[in-house]
């Protein structure tokens, strides 16, 4: 028989500000996690997310295949979604990702979290790649918030 394996712990914190209501980061960063999604390299992940307690967010390759990385814990639109599961780490291991939108004079600050705890695989113990994946997720983020808000701008402009 083998040895034991040993617990490690991981955690990601970011803080963003982005110049939008909170009703238009929400609904970009629900877009971020479904399809939109990449991973720190840029490949799309094919994510989908059901935005409900309990919904499944996965990975779909389609024919009935892919990878299950958590389930909705907790969501308050605009404002709260909790996820928990293993997410991209096929090991014996549980995430928590929070994310919490709050508006401010017209500014939304996400604060956002990701701690793990199990048999973390090497690759990902150091925190290097999650936190590449999750400052690109943010990025993306707040440039699609931005730009949306200037596709909007532009249209208005044209009606006028």
């Amino acid at each position: 028989m083998g040895g034991l394996e040993t617990i490690h712990t991981l955690e990601v914190k970011k803080e963003v500000e982005i110049a939008a209501t909170i009703g238009i980061v929400w609904e970009t960063m629900l877009e971020h996690l479904g399809p939109l999604n990449e991973s720190p390299t840029g490949e799309i992940h094919k994510l989908k997310l059901e935005p409900w307690p309990g919904g499944r967010w996965y990975r779909d390759f389609g024919n009935n295949t892919g990878h299950c990385w958590g389930y909705v814990q907790a969501i308050e639109p605009p404002s709260l979604i909790e996820i928990h599961g293993p997410m991209f780490m096929s090991a014996p291991a549980i995430s928590h990702v929070i994310f919490r939108l709050k508006e401010e004079g017209g500014l939304t600050h996400l604060k956002f979290s990701h701690r793990a705890i199990g048999q973390i695989p090497e690759n990902v113990r150091d925190g290097m790649e999650m936190n590449t994946g999750w400052s690109r997720f943010a990025s993306n983020l707040k440039a699609d918030v931005l730009s949306r808000l200037s596709r909007n701008t532009k249209t208005k402009k044209e009606k006028k």
